[in-house]
């Protein structure tokens, strides 16, 4: 019996479709399909079944997930282990982040430092699922939210400025809201997947009486949307203070901060190209820490009313 076998097996439970294993292990669904099948064949028992809810396993199969789940992580620890141990400034390493973040931070950090290492190589994942660290789907993560699972290096490299932003033309014929008077009868951009946390994404404002013109799971997608006139967004600052075409609502607030963090796996703290690749993305999220906090235009915006108000 083939271990990759079993692995195929695992990402199909978790997935409940052929599928979602594919995306997880990278590979095409009829390649999930033949491995399972292999596996059945030699087992000689059906393990999962096909249902219109999706996959889910026979008796057979729930007898040996459990066991299979813990090959897994014996297997996935030993990798881990051995990894961990390599001084060598060579090999792959897989970062997951936001597309934005991918684009702006990671890849011209890692560029920079493959001059320096050109064994290194690196895997680009921009997704903005919680790909399992411990599980190796990355060894690099970018993440909004610190992780509560134990065993992994969770280090804060930078605080991400975010504020609400409409065009120059949508607030030509839009009266700018008031501060904490809600957001009634505007146009919204808003994140899709936290829309059921209304409030949380518009700076604490109220959005009852607002439309939702616009709706995406893309920061960039957001960002052009508000651009184009969609409507009032909430968005980062590094991002949007860079469209010309783009108003911040209330420029003399200081931006909400959200912290940034960095994280690994413990047993890759010494393995010499985790390291090194993650010191080049945390030094070039320090070398833009003012632009991530949006801390530029909010201070142009407070000296110049205090210098009015003293003259």
């Amino acid at each position: 019996m083939q271990w990759d076998d079993l692995r195929f097996f695992l990402a199909a439970v978790r997935g409940r479709s052929l599928a979602a294993a594919a995306r997880e292990l990278g590979v095409n669904h009829t390649t999930v399909g033949r491995r399972i099948r292999a596996l059945q064949r030699e087992l000689g028992t059906t393990l999962l079944q096909n249902t219109p809810e999706g996959l889910v396993l026979t008796v057979a199969g729930d007898s040996i997930q459990s066991m299979c789940g813990r090959i897994e992580s014996g297997i996935i620890e030993i990798q881990r282990q051995a990894a961990g141990k390599d001084r060598a400034a060579a090999g792959l390493v897989r970062i997951t982040a936001t597309e934005t973040f991918a684009v702006r931070f990671v890849v011209p950090a890692v560029q920079q430092l493959r001059r320096r290492h050109p064994e290194i190589e690196i895997e680009v994942l921009p997704d903005y699922r919680r790909l399992d660290i411990a599980r190796r789907q990355a060894d690099i993560a970018l993440r909004n939210v610190r992780p509560r699972e134990p065993g992994l290096v969770c280090r804060r490299i930078a605080s991400c400025g975010l504020a609400l932003y409409a065009s120059d033309e949508y607030l030509r014929s839009h009266p700018r809201p008031e501060r904490g008077a809600g957001l009634a009868n505007h146009d919204l951009a808003a994140w899709a997947y936290v829309l059921v946390e209304g409030r949380s994404q518009f700076m604490g404002e109220s959005i009852d009486g607002s439309r939702i013109a616009f709706r995406s799971n893309s920061t960039a997608a957001l960002v052009s949307a508000a651009r184009c006139g969609f409507g009032i967004a909430y968005l980062p600052c590094y991002l949007a203070d860079e469209e010309p075409k783009l108003v911040r609502i209330w420029p003399e607030l200081p931006p909400v901060m959200m912290p940034l963090w960095l994280i690994y796996h413990e047993d890759l703290r010494r393995a010499a190209r985790i390291r090194l690749v993650a010191e080049a993305i945390a030094e070039a999220f320090h070398r833009e820490r003012r632009s991530l906090r949006g801390d530029s235009l909010h201070v142009a915006v407070v000296k110049k009313a205090k210098t009015k108000a003293e003259g």
